[in-house]
């Protein structure tokens, strides 16, 4: 019977070891990984907003395992042994494979801040990590959040909801600089401000301050109270293992081809450890999502296993809920679009979520980026209070079929005044881009004319 060993059992390494239990019930699979508790770390934040509880979100891996006939082993790997296809533990085990899958997960970024070592100063990666933060924020009036892209912006709008005075710090001119244009940045930079949370953009954290606990940051020179830290900075691939084992790493992260397989025969790998590809522009890249981390999972399982299945790319789809909006984005930014040398022409079109008179509707903004030289849609950002996960996801399918402007201005949609209203936003904002299309189409005539 053939082995297959899964380093690793957050979402990537789980779903490895369904996909790969469907695909080939007869292959043996042990899954090992440091502990038992399996749950969703994009839960976290609304764990520590009480919006959610602990119990509400944790599932005892070690039963989940044993429910689809996996074996599952709480240890921790110590060693990856590729030449004699062994995997060591900490607890003195080895494991033999014919397959190996890496989903290693990441690590949570920390700055090189003086004092980033005091007691009080926490990231939110794990659900021990939420333990802690819970049980600290019971005592305590003043937070500081230093990051400002997703996870900054989830915890500092979380601690605000537990009545913490919060300040966050971003050393960017704007928030969630990778993934917003500057104008839709400032939207939720007013959301946040209008919800009592104190922006410091542009700023670096010089120090934190205390004798054995925080007690306040000192920011571009100021000192701001603060008895909790949050370190929001990012996630980096935790690669550690391989480093020594043969398998390429590119950047930061473990890199694979298009059936997640690294440079070593039957070695694959999947989730946050693991670097993709943009789909439009064929880079290699981050993408430390749960929806990547799922398709990762899914070609990694299906291929160690003798099945077949490819991972084409990312456009790095994301939705954020921030107080009452929810900010999507899928594709190129119009920065991401100069950084490849790509003409862009944009669409902005501002609607509601229903009919305006129906109860209930929200207000809507859509911003539609298109490459100028071919009218192919590459990116689009929306903001509103209800329904933009379905419009990220139709432009997301848009991009990936080469729509043009003027097939989304044809597009086919549904109307009744309760639930969309009869004018769809992104036929408006594609109908923007077109006039502005040809706008600039007659100025390059008249500018030849003159010649």
């Amino acid at each position: 019977m053939r082995n297959l060993v899964i380093v690793g059992g957050g979402e990537a390494g789980f779903i490895s070891a369904i996909t790969a239990k469907k695909t080939n019930p007869r292959v043996n699979i042990t899954l090992i990984n440091d502990s038992k508790e399996f749950y969703s770390p994009c839960a976290l934040p609304f764990v520590i907003s009480n919006e959610v509880g602990i119990e509400d979100i944790v599932d005892d891996l070690e039963e989940m395992c044993r429910e689809s006939g996996i074996n599952c082993v709480i240890d921790t790997v110590v060693l990856i042994d590729t030449k004699n296809r062994v995997v060591k533990t900490k607890n003195g085990h080895e494991f033999r494979y014919d397959s190996l899958i890496i989903a290693t997960g990441g690590t949570p970024f920390i700055p090189k801040i003086p004092g980033i070592e005091l007691d009080g100063v926490h990231t939110l990666k794990t659900i021990e990590d939420a333990r802690r933060i819970m049980e600290v924020i019971k005592g305590v009036k003043n937070a500081v959040v230093i990051g400002g892209g997703a996870i900054g912006v989830e915890i500092s709008a979380a601690l605000r909801k537990r009545n913490l005075n919060v300040t966050l710090v971003e050393i960017c001119e704007h928030l969630l600089p990778k993934a917003l244009d500057p104008e839709f940045s400032a939207i939720v930079e007013r959301k946040l401000s209008e919800n009592g949370i104190n922006l410091l953009l542009n700023s670096k954290v010089d120090e934190i301050i205390g004798e054995n606990r925080v007690d306040s940051v000192i920011v571009n020179g100021d000192e701001i109270k603060a008895e909790i830290v949050v370190i929001g900075t990012g996630v980096i691939p935790r690669v550690e293992l391989v480093r020594d084992c043969g398998i390429e790493i590119f950047g930061r992260g473990i890199k694979t081809d298009g059936f997640m397989r690294t440079n070593i025969e039957n070695v694959y790998a999947a989730g946050d450890c693991v670097d993709s590809r943009s789909l439009l522009t064929g880079k290699l890249m981050l993408s430390q999502l749960a929806t990547t981390a799922l398709r990762h999972a899914m070609t990694a399982g299906t291929n160690a296993v003798g099945g077949y299945a490819t991972f084409e790319g990312v456009l790095n789809s994301m939705l954020l809920k921030v107080f009452d909006i929810e900010i999507g984005r899928t594709g190129l930014t119009e920065n991401d679009a100069r950084e490849n040398e790509i003409e862009t022409i944009t669409g902005v079109a501002r609607g509601t979520t229903r009919s305006h008179y129906f109860p209930g509707s929200k207000e809507i903004l859509v911003k539609l980026i298109f490459n100028e030289l071919n009218r192919s849609i590459i990116g689009a950002q929306i903001i509103g209070g209800e329904g933009v996960a379905g419009k990220i996801d139709l432009i997301a399918f848009a991009i990936v079929n080469n729509a043009r402007i003027e097939d989304l201005i044809k597009l086919k949609y549904c109307y009744t005044p309760s639930s969309a209203p009869p004018r769809n936003v992104i036929v408006l904002a594609a109908e923007n881009a077109r006039r502005k299309l040809q706008r600039r189409e007659e100025e390059r005539k008249r500018k030849f004319e003159r010649i």
